[in-house]
């Protein structure tokens, strides 16, 4: 290669970079600086709602249901260690 082709490419390299910097900064554009505002959080409570005497509750909860929490009886046995095999 001659000194002449070198200084070509370089410059024809030169000149494409410029190119591809103007096209690339109008396309890849950094967006303007927009503010936006984000709604406040109400804090959360430790305390839970009095769900039996509160009336806001009393259409959603069935006041006929069984409550699960409750023990309960099947037979009559009072066994207290079922899985005893002496039922002591």
């Amino acid at each position: 290669m001659k000194r002449k082709d070198i200084a070509v490419l370089i410059g024809v390299g030169v000149i494409t970079g410029f190119i591809s910097l103007i096209i690339a900064s109008i396309l890849f554009s950094v967006p303007k600086k927009q503010s936006s505002k984000v709604p406040a959080v109400d804090t959360i409570t430790t305390s839970l709602p009095d769900i039996k005497n509160d009336p806001s509750y009393q259409p959603i909860f069935n006041s006929n249901a069984y409550d699960p929490a409750q023990p309960v009886q099947i037979g009559n046995t009072q066994n207290n260690t079922p899985f005893n095999s002496r039922g002591q």
